[in-house]
């Protein structure tokens, strides 16, 4: 998060604090402060737009919209505009699969390849050359666990949070369903990675069912997070695109594609794993 957004959000935290005790809080003078603050965030092109919603567990604090949703045409950003949510995909998918655990349909410290089978047999980087790309690898020292996927402790990472794996080029005929070999052994330390692309995929082979689908009868419809999808209803048209990039058609993959590779951009962007999917959006509408 850069510096003007870390700004924001402390402007609407201290909104927050300020609004929590006003009966009448829409129409405050918190409120009409919070206002001239994200209004001025978008007229001095700190950000394009801005959504903000506050809420107690009894009624909305405070909701409003300032900005473009699409900087290329223009179009005004309004409350209910769809967000991609990127990496807050992870913290869904591990609920998932949580569920799953006090289901007692695995447990946290199964071996994952258990489930997995291409997780049998994991190698770690003994050594490699940036130079010249040579590298040894030797087996782990132990089979990495659910546990290790869910807290990014399995070795595994992402080629912008590596070097090595940023730089690494498989030999001929080797395969890494989840990106490349491990960083270190299962459990030494964190990293961040793709182990919740395993996470994703663990809950698609013990529930039987595509992570979406998931999602939607175990997650999304009991907490009534109707605008919350991989895939933008054509009903709710575009999704904000406040940085000029793809609009939302463009994101919606067709029901018959194919996996992508672990390491490219739209899988690191979407960050959750099994079937390849979109980025996931979400609606700044609360239930």
């Amino acid at each position: 998060m850069n510096r003007k957004a870390a700004g924001i959000v402390f402007m609407i935290g201290v909104g927050m604090t300020a609004l929590a005790g006003t009966a009448s809080a829409q129409n405050s003078p918190a409120s009409a402060a919070l206002d001239t603050s994200l209004r001025g965030a978008v007229e001095s092109k700190d950000v394009p737009g801005v959504v903000a919603l506050v809420i107690d567990r009894e009624r909305v604090l405070y909701q409003s919209a300032f900005g473009v949703a699409d900087v290329a045409t223009g179009r005004p950003l309004t409350a209910d505009a769809l967000f991609r949510i990127a990496s807050m995909t992870k913290p869904v998918t591990s609920v998932a699969l949580m569920q799953l655990i006090e289901q007692g349909r695995l447990g946290l410290d199964d071996p994952a390849e258990k489930y997995l089978p291409e997780l049998a047999g994991l190698k770690v980087f003994e050594s490699f050359d940036a130079t010249t790309g040579a590298h040894v690898l030797r087996p782990a020292s132990r089979p990495a666990t659910v546990k290790h996927f869910l807290t990014h402790t399995s070795g595994l990472a992402y080629p912008f949070t590596s070097a090595i794996w940023r730089d690494f080029k498989p030999r001929a005929g080797e395969k890494y369903p989840f990106g490349g070999p491990l960083l270190f052994d299962p459990g030494e330390r964190w990293h961040y990675s793709t182990s919740t692309d395993v996470v994703g995929r663990l809950v698609e082979v013990v529930s039987g069912q595509k992570l979406e689908d998931y999602f939607r009868q175990h997650i999304f419809a009991p907490l009534k997070m109707d605008d919350t999808s991989y895939n933008v209803p054509r009903e709710r048209g575009r999704a904000s695109s406040p940085n000029n990039s793809a609009p939302a058609s463009a994101w919606t993959a067709p029901s018959n594609c194919r996996r992508r590779s672990p390491g490219s951009p739209a899988r690191r962007r979407a960050a959750v794993a099994a079937s390849p999917r979109p980025p996931m959006t979400t609606g700044a509408s609360c239930a």
